[in-house]
This record gives C-alpha cells, sequence and structure tokens, in this order.
C-alpha cells in the first residue's frame, strides 16, 4: 500500500493541519510517513500544499511528482496546482462549494463535495471543510482506520482548541457520511 498524497489550500483552511493528522494516523498504525511542504504568501489567505506519502514499506523517493494518487483541493486558487500534482490514476477530492469548475485529467477520478456547505451545516463554520474532505478521503480509499483518524484529532485538537473538538469530529464524520 503506497499512498502518495496531495493537499492543497488557502491559508486559514487547514491544509497543513490536514497533513499533520494524516501523518500522525499513519504513524499511530505503524505505517511509514514523510510529509513536505510548499508555501506562497505567508499570511491567511496564502496558497500552500503539503504533500504527504504513507506506506506500509520503506519510501525510497520521499518526492511527490505529478504521481499524486490521493489529492484534496480545498479551494479554487489551489485546485490546479493539487491537479498538476496528481498522476493518471488516483482520487481527487475537491471543495465544489468553491472549486466550480472541474478540469478533465484522464484516468484520474475526480469527487466533487461541497465541503464548505457541509461543514457549516454540521457544525455553523466553514473551518471544518478539510475534516469533512478528510473523513470523504478516508471512507472512500480505507488509507487511514477511521478509528486512529479520530484518536489523532481527538490528541492534536482536544488539547489545543478543546472547544473546537466536536465540531471537528463532527464534519470529519460528515465526510465519512458523504463517500
Amino acid at each position: 500500500m503506497r499512498y502518495k498524497c496531495v493537499f492543497s489550500g488557502s491559508g486559514g483552511q487547514g491544509s497543513a493541519l490536514l497533513a499533520k493528522l494524516v501523518c500522525q494516523a499513519a504513524i499511530v498504525d505503524k505505517l511509514k510517513v514523510v510529509m513536505s511542504q510548499t508555501y506562497g504568501i505567508e499570511q491567511r489567505g496564502g496558497d500552500s500544499t503539503a504533500f504527504v506519502i504513507v506506506s506500509d514499506q520503506p519510501i525510497g523517493n520521499p518526492l511527490v511528482e505529478a504521481d499524486g494518487n490521493l489529492g484534496i483541493a480545498l479551494s479554487a486558487s489551489t485546485y490546479g496546482t493539487c491537479l498538476a500534482s496528481m498522476g493518471n490514476e488516483g482520487q481527487l477530492f475537491y471543495n465544489s462549494s468553491l472549486i466550480k469548475s472541474e478540469i478533465e485529467k484522464p484516468g484520474l477520478t475526480q469527487v466533487p463535495l461541497k465541503a464548505s456547505d457541509i461543514a457549516i451545516e454540521v457544525a455553523g463554520t466553514p473551518r471544518g471543510l478539510n475534516l469533512v474532505m478528510l473523513g470523504a478521503a478516508v471512507a472512500a480509499t480505507k488509507f487511514l482506520k477511521v478509528e486512529t483518524v479520530e484518536e489523532v484529532i481527538r490528541e492534536t485538537i482536544g488539547h489545543k482548541k478543546a472547544a473546537l473538538l466536536d465540531s471537528n469530529l463532527a464534519s470529519f464524520r460528515a465526510g465519512l457520511d458523504k463517500a
């Protein structure tokens, strides 16, 4: 099993948190994992992309170079970057609340999900859209265990922002249900 992941979003949407949660869940499940990130303008609103490789075998090449097989695009401004980092196979989940038109890439399955709308419906704010997308990706691919991701969300968000824990878990679970 090897997933070469691409998580793209605009500053404040949580693509870095998404990558961190995936890495921590992979570590808990004793999988191999490596992560790298790129940033645009280092302020809220700047674009960022995180690359994560999760594998049950040693990772020889830690780069995702137009060969990703699991992508999550959170914003319209990062959709093209995410798409360009994807290979011709796999799945790209994109936030169709903000990304209004899909660019075709032969062989790649694209999954539109109104993640911002779902997060607002479930938690009253679009801030959980990254967890909605993670839930959908986990449910569709089974690349991580649901219970492990929930455990990591509890540990990561529960310690830092306990008041947001329930809404973040609800967002993740809503994504599981929408896949």
